[in-house]
């Protein structure tokens, strides 16, 4: 900041916006690996014979996915899901942030001209 001016690097906002689209694509891939690969129909336990196997298989697919005892909220897929939307709402806030400085330099370039 200098005096009363906020300067902002457009570059630095660009390079935020990319980051966070990389980001989001990053947990969004997790979320969805996570939902392959941590809840399978079948784990190998002996859960189809063995009604303790079962039911630690029952809490393995809750902690991944949620389900009885675990909010999805709080199982691996949320968790990614909620760290996907954080990236997207500081990408909408940067690109906001951007949107609103190209204005503004438009805006004092086209005054420039005037003069």
């Amino acid at each position: 900041m200098s005096e009363d001016r906020l300067e902002v690097d457009r570059d630095a906002l660009v390079r935020c916006i990319a980051a966070c689209e990389v980001l989001a694509a990053d947990m969004q891939d997790l979320r969805e690996r996570a939902h392959r690969e941590l809840a399978p129909e079948s784990f190998g336990l002996g859960e189809t014979h063995l009604r303790s196997a079962a039911e630690l298989a029952a809490r393995f697919r809750a902690t991944a996915i949620g389900g009885p005892g675990v909010a999805v909220e709080n199982s691996a897929v949320g968790t990614f899901a909620a760290h996907e939307r954080y990236a997207l709402d500081l990408k909408a806030t940067f690109e906001a942030a951007l949107a609103r400085y190209d204005e503004q330099d438009a805006a004092t370039a086209h005054r420039l001209g005037r003069l």
